[in-house]
């Protein structure tokens, strides 16, 4: 993967939107259309996929693995 790729990909991985995520990878493309569509293909890449996927992968098991505190839910009366 490219270091733009990457660049992408975590970007990507912060909203969802392929657009906004090519348009910081690539300041130089200014139409939102052209961003759109190189998005949506960059999406297509396999290693860009991979490692999307990879990486969701790791944020679920990193929320999945968080556990309810109790202490911190209490409510207060006044």
């Amino acid at each position: 993967m490219t270091k733009k790729q990457k660049i992408f990909a975590d970007e990507y991985l912060i909203d969802l939107n392929a657009t906004r995520a090519y348009k910081v990878a690539y300041p130089a493309v200014k139409r939102d259309e052209t961003a759109a569509q190189a998005g949506s293909r960059m999406l297509r890449n396999v290693k860009v996929a991979a490692y999307i996927q990879k990486r969701m992968e790791e944020r679920q098991k990193r929320t999945s693995e968080e556990r309810y505190d109790p202490k911190f839910f209490q409510p207060t009366y006044n």
